[in-house]
């Protein structure tokens, strides 16, 4: 049986595109919803850190517009300098990446579902097993793209690529046909399609924006 590293498992996951791939991954007698979580959390993590140190050393100046725009909405007296930001930014990362975690955890367990409904042969924890193992690397890369501005242009074919990889992931894992496979993420798009319709509508209603005028939140 293949086994992998975890920078093996990433640099397999994301560089060698295939369905057998994905098997491969799969067939590692390391395999664990564990791993699988580590994986995801440590890339947000390490994505957070990234992002606030290139903030805090390549670009000043948007550390700035924060800190002026937390001085103007700050409670009276507030004083918000650089290393109090950067020291509240540091402290808070981890509970972030839980959060982005855990809400990777709940997307998985939804798309298993439909999945098995619509009959895969593969578990919860393969599927979010062969997911990490491309958006763990993914999620960092996409950081760095993201703080270059000439590289910014490259964000929508790694989005292609990602969904791409993904279709290979669930290939793998759901063991099922191309045409289950499409129909499941086509599933999720028009669930998601209808949730962002009526989240749009309900905050749109006059009741909600009633409230949100009552904390200077209205649109």
């Amino acid at each position: 049986m293949p086994t992998f590293s975890w920078l093996g498992a990433w640099r397999a996951a994301l560089t060698q595109p295939s369905v057998a791939t994905y098997t491969d991954l799969l067939l590692d007698p390391r395999l664990s919803l564990r791993r699988a979580a580590a994986w995801l959390f440590t890339a947000s993590l390490l994505s957070y850190l990234l992002g606030i140190m290139l903030q805090a050393t390549v670009f000043p100046s948007t550390l700035v517009n924060v800190i002026r725009e937390a001085g103007a909405t700050g409670p009276q007296g507030f004083q918000a300098t650089p290393t109090f930001l950067l020291i509240f930014s540091l402290a808070c990362t981890p509970f972030m990446a839980a959060g982005f975690l855990a809400t990777y955890l709940i997307s998985f367990a939804l798309l298993h579902f439909i999945a098995s409904a619509l009959g895969s042969q593969g578990s919860y924890t393969e599927l979010v097993y062969a997911h990490a193992a491309y958006l763990a690397p993914l999620t960092l890369l996409s950081t760095l793209l993201g703080m270059i501005p000439v590289v910014q242009c490259l964000t929508l074919p790694l989005a292609l690529y990602s969904l791409g990889l993904q279709l290979m992931a669930i290939k793998a894992a759901t063991r099922m046909t191309w045409g289950r496979v499409i129909a499941v993420l086509a599933v999720v798009l028009v669930l998601i399609a209808l949730v962002a319709v009526i989240g749009t509508l309900v905050w749109m209603s006059p009741d909600v924006q009633q409230w949100l005028a009552g904390y200077g939140m209205a649109s």
